[in-house]
């Protein structure tokens, strides 16, 4: 009887070890190496809506945010007096100690000889390393004279990332604003290039476009879309600081929990920043 007695005892108290081991391990916090936080942020040249050109302040959003990788959009380097020809990526890294990678999307002659570029495009910061970047072309609206129109052009920056060991694919995008026709083409062309990543792939950027549209759509076919899955509110981003459209969007790929999404509603540009907080599984 006492035998019995002791074995009833001993199969209650595994099956209570192994219930409590299963909510552990069900209910774990990610492992902190494999959070990464990352804000997607059209910095409009630096330039508020107060139309006060600002480097600092811009820099200040980025600090706020809490942000390891950031994507930027409509990032000057040595362009004109519009950003006093500065170097605004390679300035910005310098000032949040991360490093930097820029794609123009137009690079001009300078405007006298021995003066560098003139580019504009797009950015990626990182406080990890960077391993691996290249400058993807898109169908694009160009426009500047002489070769305005829809052509072939860079400006779709990728970055693979090394998160303590973990790779992740960061690609950059800042879509057309003028045809819906054009923005559903790029989005299929964005697609086609991420498909064969190694790694977990984000997707961040301005896509000019509103929840509802077919190329949002597109893309959700694929990939999640952070705000959706775990933010709050309308996630409205334009025109700041008073948004009412929501056009600014981080993706990420199944293989990525989401673990929180927010606008980041302070003032630097005519957009406010995305900050979405991702588990690489």
């Amino acid at each position: 009887m006492l035998v019995r007695v002791l074995r009833g005892c001993l199969v209650v108290a595994l099956l209570g070890m192994l219930s409590v081991l299963g909510a552990e391990a069900g209910d774990a916090a990610p492992a902190k190496e494999r959070v990464v936080k990352v804000l997607t942020y059209n910095i409009a040249h630096g330039v508020g809506h107060d139309g006060r050109l600002d480097l600092d302040r811009v820099a200040g959003v980025i600090r706020m945010s809490g942000a390891d990788v950031v994507a930027l959009q409509e990032v000057d380097k040595h362009w004109d007096t519009r950003s006093d020809f500065v170097d605004q990526a390679a300035a910005l890294g310098k000032k949040l100690n991360m490093r930097v990678r820029f794609a123009p999307i137009y690079s001009l002659d300078p405007p006298e000889p021995g003066k560098p570029r003139r580019e504009y495009g797009l950015a990626i910061l990182s406080r990890y390393p960077i391993t691996h970047f290249k400058n993807h072309e898109l169908f694009r609206i160009s426009s500047l004279e002489p070769e305005k129109g829809v052509q072939k052009m860079p400006g779709f920056p990728e970055a693979v990332i090394n998160l303590h060991g973990r790779k992740i694919h960061l690609f950059n995008t800042h879509l057309s604003w003028l045809e819906p026709e054009v923005r559903l083409l790029e989005a299929e062309e964005m697609l086609e290039i991420m498909g064969p990543a190694r790694h977990p792939v984000v997707l961040a950027g301005d896509m000019n476009a509103l929840p509802d549209a077919p190329e949002i759509d597109r893309l959700r076919e694929v990939l999640t879309d952070t705000f959706e899955a775990a933010g709050t509110g309308d996630g409205y981003t334009f025109p700041a600081p008073d948004p009412v459209r929501r056009i600014d969007y981080i993706f990420a790929s199944p293989d990525i929990r989401v673990l929180d999404s927010r606008v980041i509603e302070r003032e630097g540009s005519d957009h406010y920043g995305v900050l979405s907080t991702l588990w690489v599984k």
